[in-house]
């Protein structure tokens, strides 16, 4: 059995609204021109095709709290987003599940739509990005919301998010090369994970569930980096007690994150991931429909990358589909 844990859909409730609100988006109408970010009928052809037993849909980019300033008008996209996504994934509930989306500038609001998320539109976790607004998400205002998922007990998506307009270097306006997101991304994940390592958010909650994407992002590449590098920062005095107040070692704080396995095939990649976090904490995941052929690119190179990993057919099973049924209690 395989379940994509990490797929992006646009329903067209959402499409509507969110052009009515949003004039000037960096992407522009590219996610209505992709079929199978709208339509279940090619992706459920491209599952069959590919083996795909299930998709978990969450909203796809950008953030509504990116493009979306007022705090009132961003819920109610995130409330459209939900309904339209609950109503998409109930159509064909043997091939699709829920994941809901909040609006992070507007906390009260959005604690209010996580709860009505799982516990009416049933939906099996809530999407958040790395970064509210240029705010990291270890601020106190966002306490609230790890508390509410630690509760209710179901995993949060961690998406990143960065934008072409922030640019990379001080003489220029914008991002160039697409480096926003290609570099960018990895490390705005790497980055958010840190900070709820260093903030205490998983020493308060040990049981919260956490899936990235892109498979952890750039930790598993640098976990000897940050294993001898930051010791050698606290010996110069620039970590204040920062490591001190940590209840273990830093590099274990990492390894309580689950991770989807979205590095587009990358075999090396993959046995990264899978030396580092182990086969108990990766979740089959393609990140669905980005890529030139609506997403069965990135799906058949994640299965061949899953397949090229020399590893018992037992911890296979549990990445395709046993450890996100166990997360979700299905």
């Amino acid at each position: 059995m395989k379940i994509d844990c990490f797929t992006h859909v646009m329903p067209k409730p959402y499409i509507e609204r969110f052009s009515a609100a949003v004039k000037d988006f960096y992407l522009g109408d590219l996610p209505a021109k992709i079929p199978e970010m709208v339509d279940l009928a090619p992706r459920i052809a491209m599952m069959d095709r590919l083996g795909i037993d299930q998709q978990v849909l969450t909203i796809a980019t950008p953030p509504i709290e990116e493009v979306v300033s007022d705090p009132k008008l961003a819920a109610e996209l995130a409330t459209v987003a939900n309904d339209a996504i609950a109503e998409m994934a109930a159509k064909r509930p043997d091939r699709f599940m829920a994941v809901g989306t909040i609006a992070m500038n507007n906390m009260d609001a959005a604690l209010r739509e996580a709860e009505r998320a799982v516990t009416q539109l049933g939906m099996k976790g809530i999407l958040i990005y790395t970064n509210c607004q240029g705010r990291a998400i270890d601020a106190a205002e966002f306490m609230p919301f790890y508390e509410l998922m630690a509760k209710l007990d179901l995993p949060i998506w961690l998406h990143p998010a960065r934008t072409p307009m922030r640019p990379d270097y001080v003489d220029e306006d914008r991002s160039q090369y697409a480096m926003w997101q290609i570099f960018g991304w990895p490390f705005e994940t790497s980055m958010a994970m840190t900070r709820l390592i260093f903030s205490g958010v998983l020493d308060r909650h040990p049981d919260l569930k956490i899936i990235t994407h892109h498979a952890g992002a750039m930790i598993p590449y640098f976990d000897k980096r940050i294993e001898y590098v930051y010791p050698l920062f606290q010996s110069l005095g620039q970590m204040g007690d920062a490591l001190e107040r940590l209840q273990k070692p830093l590099i274990e704080y990492y390894r309580m994150f689950y991770n989807d396995t979205a590095v587009m095939g990358s075999v090396g990649g993959m046995h990264a991931a899978y030396a580092f976090f182990g086969a108990d904490k990766l979740l089959f995941g393609t990140d669905t429909p980005f890529d030139t052929k609506g997403g069965s690119l990135f799906t058949s190179e994640t299965v061949f990358s899953i397949e090229a990993l020399a590893i018992p057919p037992a911890e296979k099973a549990a990445i395709y589909a046993g450890n996100l049924k166990r997360l979700l209690k299905l």
